[in-house]
């Protein structure tokens, strides 16, 4: 039966044909054959938790299997939080590449994760993950908005009218 299934079977016959010979069973043999190659990406995550004061920050390595990921750094992220570190912390919005919230550095850059691909050209590198350099952290990947909010207030970067609209009514 062994032999019949590999011989079925187009990609790496030859290993299968071997085992079942070696006298393994049809069902490891067929195990073997159903597995696909695991396609891993090793990601390296800035982690620091306010709430341990005696602990330093730190990198932590998590591996995923890409094929069960989506393309992006951010259902990387989502992926390790939800399924494998649930107390990994970051922003998360839109997915969209418009509000903002999910900017860190990766890979030395500072980007957006919603909008940065997974590069699968280089699969044996580690991706770096870390907070914005240029902002103190609250929790992991999670930077203090504070100052840049009361700077985006003091330059008002929205329409501003020169009268005063008339109660009452609206204003199209």
């Amino acid at each position: 039966m062994a032999t019949a299934l590999a011989s079925r079977l187009s990609w790496n016959s030859l290993t299968i044909r071997s085992l079942a010979q070696r006298g393994f069973a049809a069902s490891a043999v067929s195990q073997m054959a159903s597995e696909k190659p695991v396609n891993s990406k090793s990601f390296k995550i800035y982690r620091w938790n306010p709430d341990q004061p005696t602990e330093k920050p730190r990198m932590q390595e998590y591996k995923l299997d890409l094929s069960k990921t989506g393309p992006m750094v951010l259902d990387a992220l989502i992926k390790i939080k939800n399924e494998v570190d649930s107390t990994l912390t970051f922003r998360r919005s839109c997915r969209e590449g418009i509000c903002g919230s999910c900017a860190m550095n990766i890979d030395g850059k500072n980007t957006l994760a919603c909008i940065t691909h997974i590069p699968k050209d280089q699969p044996t590198k580690e991706l770096v993950i870390y907070p914005l350099p240029h902002m103190f952290v609250v929790k992991d990947l999670v930077p203090d908005m504070t100052y840049f909010y009361k700077q985006y207030a003091s330059i008002k970067p929205w329409l501003q009218r020169k009268d005063t609209p008339e109660s009452n009514k609206e204003i199209l």
